[in-house]
């Protein structure tokens, strides 16, 4: 080799990389054990998501609930309310009883309708007209 100035004309070194002598069935293991792992490490993940959801919505259903609440006693003032406007027609008793059996009437109804559309018998979009009837 010819020299120039002092340095060589070398080739320039490969880098060397062991090559490992594992069979087959260990290559399969390792595979099998990162498989496992990375599968381990999903189920955390969608774990702590879960966990994240629930803790943001306790507030949320807390609120709800509370909501819940105030509109169930406003309904109840009102038909107090509703007893007391009776009451000096049809006395006390009578007009409790009036109160409670159109209460009764009207939940009777919402219910039925609520059960007739879980069962599939009473679709909203039946109620619309076509567009070729009149309204």
């Amino acid at each position: 080799m010819a020299e120039t100035g002092g340095e060589t004309d070398a080739a320039p070194e490969i880098p060397v990389v062991p090559v490992h002598a594992d069979g087959i069935g260990e290559l399969f293991a390792r595979l099998i054990d990162d498989a496992e792992a990375f599968v381990r490490a999903e189920i955390k993940l969608y774990r702590a998501e879960a966990i994240h959801r629930l803790e943001s919505y306790k507030a949320i259903f807390a609120m709800g609930a509370i909501g819940a609440l105030l509109g169930l006693c406003a309904v109840l003032l009102l038909l107090m309310a509703l007893v007391f406007a009776l009451a000096p027609y049809v006395g006390p008793a009578w007009a409790a009883v009036i109160v409670a059996l159109l209460s009764l009437a009207i939940s009777g109804i919402l219910m039925s309708r609520i059960l007739a559309r879980i069962r599939g018998k009473d679709d909203p979009a039946d109620d619309a007209p076509d567009e070729g009837e009149p309204a």
